[in-house]
């Protein structure tokens, strides 16, 4: 399978983002290891820095995009956002075998790049930051496209990293027939998208662990952060069920 990476943030403390990504993606084959789909596959990656205006020339042999997070707002006007926007636009309407991933920055510029016309947008979430480690409320109807994640009679609720003030809104019963809301929390309504065997998105951070979590967020420095906000980045996360999820949706 060969993915190719939209990265679209600068290394944090040495590590590449697209590393961080390869390493989710391992993790989800080690995690899905008993499942027939993961075996014999042979992952190949090709890295493309949005920030730098790069981008493919050809779509051929792509089989997956993965869109990292930024620290940039998709609604800003940098000319590579805009490009970003249109290349989505492109590879979801033309491209049809390529699916998509997107997380946090790239779950939301997915939204603004294909669902605009239903309504969907994104802003500022008045709930204010959401960051370090908070859970996840899986919506039924999506856990119910990878059986093997779900527990019957069961509310699934899974912890994953976070930092993230922007947030998609969708209005009630504005997606198209076939997308699903992933989840939702007390802090954002919209905690990933889904379009079965074409999109998958994560607000959160799957590919964060801990010490990258707060390596950004003492970059950033945010004074509205109190001290108990950025501890929350040390509690324990679900990343591998997070990356099984994403591992079972790329090769299915």
């Amino acid at each position: 399978m060969h993915i190719v990476i939209f990265n679209c943030l600068k290394p944090i403390k040495g590590r590449a983002c697209p590393d961080m990504f390869k390493e989710l993606i391992d993790r989800g084959l080690d995690y899905n290891k008993d499942h027939p789909s993961t075996s014999n596959n042979v992952m190949s990656y090709e890295i493309y820095n949005c920030f730098a205006d790069e981008f493919p020339l050809s779509y051929a042999g792509i089989d997956a995009i993965i869109i990292t997070g930024a620290p940039e707002s998709t609604y800003e006007p940098q000319s590579w956002i805009k490009e970003l926007h249109d290349v989505l636009r492109d590879v979801y309407n033309n491209h049809p075998h390529i699916k998509l991933f997107g997380a946090c920055f790239g779950h939301q510029v997915i939204a603004s790049a294909l669902l605009e016309g239903y309504g969907v947008r994104v802003r500022k979430n008045p709930k204010g930051w959401e960051i370090g480690v908070h859970s996840v409320e899986f919506a039924s109807e999506f856990l119910r496209h990878f059986p093997e994640f779900m527990h019957e009679d069961t509310v699934i609720q899974r912890k994953i990293q976070f930092i993230h003030q922007d947030q998609v809104t969708v209005p009630d019963r504005s997606l198209p027939p076939d997308w699903i809301i992933l989840g939702r929390n007390e802090l954002c309504d919209v905690q990933g998208l889904f379009q079965p065997n074409r999109v998958l998105t994560y607000q959160g951070h799957a590919e964060f662990d801990s010490d990258t979590t707060k390596a950004v967020l003492e970059e950033v420095n945010n004074p509205a952060w109190s001290k108990e906000d950025r501890e929350t980045a040390d509690q324990l996360d679900d990343a591998d069920y997070h990356a099984g999820i994403l591992v079972d949706f790329l090769l299915g």
